[in-house]
Formats: C-alpha cells, sequence, structure tokens
C-alpha cells in the first residue's frame, strides 16, 4: 500500500506542476475580459491619420467599473490637474471624434493632462505603433488621455485627445463594452522648403562669381498644445564656401529681421539661427513663416570635385512631443550650380604656349563687371570657371613673344555642354566645357633689318651708287672735251 500510494501522490503532484505551468504559460492580455462578473469586455479605438512608425499611447484618466449593485463608478487617476479630477469634469470634455480645435475645452483639458502626466513620470495603459496610417488601442473601460507621437522620423506634431471608452447602458438595464471607436487625429506638419534664383527652385545655374543670389526659407509655426511643456522653434541656415550671405538683406515675412520679444536672430556671412518665443509660437499656431535673404556667389563656389555641392541647407526644429525636451531637425538643401570651359592655347605647329593672358568680363545681375584672367599654363591650359548658364566671349590681352593676338573666343556654357573635367587640374568635376579647337596664336610676321648691322648695309649701298654716279659724270665731262 505504502508503494501504490506514493505512486498515487506523485502523480498528483505532477497534475498540480503540469496545472500550474499552464497557468504561467498562458498568456493574459490587460483587461482582454471582464475582471469582475460585473464588468464589461475592452473596447477598441483606432486613431487614423498617422505616419508609419509613430506612436500611440492611451493613459488611464478615470477607471470605470461596475459594482455588484449594477452601478457605473469611476477612480480617478493619480496626479490630475485640480481642474479635471472628478469624473464629471472629465465627461464633459471628453472627445466626440470630432473637436479637436486648438482652444477648445476637449483640447485645453488634453494639453493640461497630458502636462501633469508628463510632469509625474505617468506610464501609459496601452500603446500601439503605427502601421500604415492608423494604429488600433485596446483599452478596458474608462476614459483616457490618447497622445501620438512621431518617432517614425517624420515632421509632425499631433493633437492630444480626452477618449470615452467606458461601459454602455444596454435595454436591459446592464451594461455593454464601449463600440469601437474610429478617430482622425489633428496635426501640424512642420516641413521646411528651401528655394533659390528668382524663381526660388530647388537649384539654379543662373549665376556667375560676384552675383547676389536670392534665397527663400518656407516653414509653418507648429500647434502645440497651450501647456506644452516645452514649443521649441528654430530654423538655422548655413551655406557652403562660396556663398557669402548679406545679413542686412535677411526679412521675415517680409520685414526685416531684428532680435525682439518675438524672436532673436544671430546672423554672419556663414550661417544664421533664428529662436523663436515660446510666448509668440503658442500664440501663433499654424503661421506661415517666410524668411529671404541674398548671398554673394565667390570664387569658393566652383566646384572640384563631383560630390562637391556648391548651396546651402536650412533646418527647423522642434518638438514632436512637446511634454519632453526632445527635438527633431528635418532640411531642406539648395545647389547653386557653376560651371567652366578650357582651351589649350598653342603655336601653329601644336607646341603649348606658356605665359598668354586671357580676360573675361562677367556682366553681373546687379548690373556691375567682375573680370576674370587666366594665364596658360606649361602646358597651354587656360580655364575661367565660378560662371553660370550663358555666353562668354575671353579677350588675349598678354601675348608670348614672337607670336600674334588671337581673335577674341566665344564659348556657351550650360548644363547638357558642361560635363567633363577640366585637363588643367585632372580632378573629376563634371562640369566643364572642354574645347575641342586649339587656339593658335599666329607667328609674327618678319620685320625690316634695323640695328647697326642695317645701317651698315645701308651705307655700303649708298657709297657703291655714289661711286657709280661720279664714274658716270666723269664719263660725260671726257666726251665733252
Amino acid at each position: 500500500m505504502g508503494t501504490v500510494l506514493k505512486q498515487k501522490m506523485s502523480m498528483l503532484v505532477g497534475l498540480l506542476a503540469a496545472i500550474a505551468m499552464a497557468f504561467v504559460l498562458t498568456p493574459v492580455a490587460a483587461h482582454a475580459t471582464p475582471t469582475s462578473p460585473t464588468d464589461v469586455a475592452d473596447s477598441t479605438v483606432t486613431i487614423n491619420n498617422l505616419i508609419d512608425g509613430d506612436t500611440v499611447e492611451a493613459f488611464l484618466i478615470a477607471d470605470a467599473d461596475i459594482d455588484a449593485s449594477n452601478n457605473l463608478t469611476y477612480t480617478m487617476a493619480a496626479n490630475l490637474p485640480s481642474a479635471y479630477d472628478s469624473i464629471d469634469k472629465i465627461k464633459v470634455v471628453a472627445s466626440d471624434g470630432n473637436s479637436f480645435h486648438q482652444g477648445s475645452d476637449m483640447q485645453n483639458a488634453a494639453s493640461a493632462i497630458a502636462k501633469a502626466f508628463a510632469d509625474a513620470g505617468t506610464t501609459a495603459a496601452a500603446s500601439a505603433t503605427a502601421s500604415g496610417t492608423s494604429a488600433t488601442l485596446t483599452l478596458g473601460s474608462g476614459y483616457y488621455l490618447v497622445r501620438v507621437t512621431s518617432t517614425s522620423g517624420q515632421t509632425r506634431v499631433y493633437q492630444n485627445m480626452v477618449v470615452d471608452a467606458s461601459p454602455v447602458a444596454n435595454a436591459s438595464g446592464t451594461y455593454d463594452a464601449h463600440p469601437a471607436q474610429t478617430i482622425d487625429v489633428k496635426k501640424t506638419d512642420v516641413t521646411i522648403k528651401k528655394g533659390v534664383g528668382s524663381e526660388y527652385k530647388e537649384s539654379t545655374d543662373k549665376y556667375s562669381v560676384g552675383d547676389m543670389v536670392p534665397f527663400k526659407v518656407e516653414t509653418v509655426v507648429p500647434n502645440y498644445p497651450a501647456d506644452s511643456k516645452d514649443a521649441t522653434f528654430e530654423i538655422n541656415d548655413q551655406p557652403t564656401a562660396g556663398l557669402e550671405i548679406d545679413t542686412t538683406s535677411i526679412k521675415i515675412n517680409g520685414v526685416a529681421a531684428v532680435s525682439g520679444t518675438d524672436y532673436t536672430i544671430t546672423a554672419a556671412t556663414n550661417g544664421y539661427t533664428i529662436k523663436f518665443a515660446k510666448a509668440y509660437v503658442l500664440a501663433h499656431p499654424g503661421e506661415a513663416i517666410t524668411v529671404t535673404y541674398n548671398a554673394k556667389l565667390t570664387s569658393a563656389a566652383f566646384s572640384h570635385d563631383a560630390n562637391d555641392v556648391t548651396g546651402n541647407t536650412a533646418t527647423v526644429t522642434f518638438n514632436p512631443n512637446p511634454y519632453t525636451s526632445t527635438t527633431v531637425t528635418p532640411d531642406s538643401k539648395t545647389k547653386v550650380k557653376t560651371y567652366g570651359f578650357v582651351f589649350k592655347k598653342t603655336d601653329p605647329d601644336g607646341n603649348a604656349l606658356k605665359g598668354a593672358v586671357f580676360e573675361l568680363k562677367v556682366t553681373n545681375k546687379d548690373g556691375s563687371t567682375t573680370t576674370l584672367t587666366s594665364t596658360s599654363d606649361e602646358n597651354g591650359y587656360v580655364y575661367f570657371e565660378d560662371l553660370g548658364e550663358g555666353t562668354y566671349t575671353v579677350t588675349e590681352t598678354v601675348v608670348p613673344a614672337g607670336f600674334s593676338k588671337v581673335a577674341d573666343q566665344t564659348f556657351t556654357l550650360n548644363e547638357a555642354s558642361c560635363t567633363q573635367d577640366n585637363p588643367a587640374t585632372a580632378v573629376v568635376e563634371n562640369n566643364y566645357l572642354v574645347s575641342s579647337v586649339n587656339v593658335v596664336d599666329p607667328k609674327q610676321p618678319a620685320l625690316p633689318i634695323t640695328g647697326a648691322a642695317g645701317t651698315f648695309a645701308l651705307t655700303a649701298g649708298g657709297v657703291a651708287l655714289l661711286a657709280v654716279g661720279i664714274v658716270f659724270f666723269l664719263r660725260s665731262r671726257k666726251q665733252e672735251l
């Protein structure tokens, strides 16, 4: 009997262990089923108008429960602002899926609660990551603050919401789970767009060295909640080598940029930063901001590398989650493309001529003139660069000894023709026009004999002629006699 009893006890222990293991391994979803005989099942809230990868979080404001007497009761969360610390105060501002505008009662409540929860470090009761343009939360019964954070790298600020997921009374006098909800969240897209040239496109090749190039930056003030903990909004712009900003030309919405209560500006020839005050940002949600300025194109603009681009990068810095200090910085870039041309200077026999000087006068957009010069090297190469699209004429101003000046040379530069490298530098550049015809200086014609040898020859000739004349005269006299 002892052996049988031990075997049965062993089997019982094993069965209990198996049951315990089953409980351990079986996943349990929070609020997946009613937590009491009178509770209701969870409900779902789908948030639309998102970007793939955005994070959606729900923070419990009021936990709903149905007691044994079939009464619906609420337990309020800790750390709520005093203006929203009772269920009656929450019910009147909860979202119906339509009211998400800055300044609305619901938005004011959501902003205040979001700030209070952020300050207290309150953790989310549920979260989901957007797949495509939506994310679905499964929520236990109650009221929730729903917050969306743009963690996908996109440039958005989302509006907070107070959502009602409370049980709903049915005809029999009991409660059902709240029907599934679908809500289109409101947001502000904080983008930045940079333009260059008279038409403010992404790139231009219409400018040459010495020109003032116009630029424009366009963005929008983020639509932050009224009680944002942080409300950063900054515009930065930094040109590459070859562009020097005229700081006196910077304007914001058509008005000269000067530091004041609305913003501060720090500007130099190599870039500027505009920092908007929090009060201004919160008072002007969604306002368009346009910054314009001019930058001078210098000789450093010419690319000596196929990957080296002259232009600038503008950025806007803001908080996708205004209840933290975390910021993102989307950017926009422009390009100023310049060209060059090169030809080879030779003698009539094809030999390279060193020391020939050519001059090119560039008429700038403002009517002024920039003069460029280039001297042929030991290989005879003459080249000019930092030039915009157009036709250019060069004149030889210094001619090597023994040669005559060549006629003026004309070259037409554009994106289609300037695709080669400069043979004078042997650097990959992809923006040169290389002349297929050499520029030939003709040799000077023979000049009349001059100097001592010439003088001697002339004297000898004169003496000979004089001698002939004397002989002729003497013979004539003799015949007369």
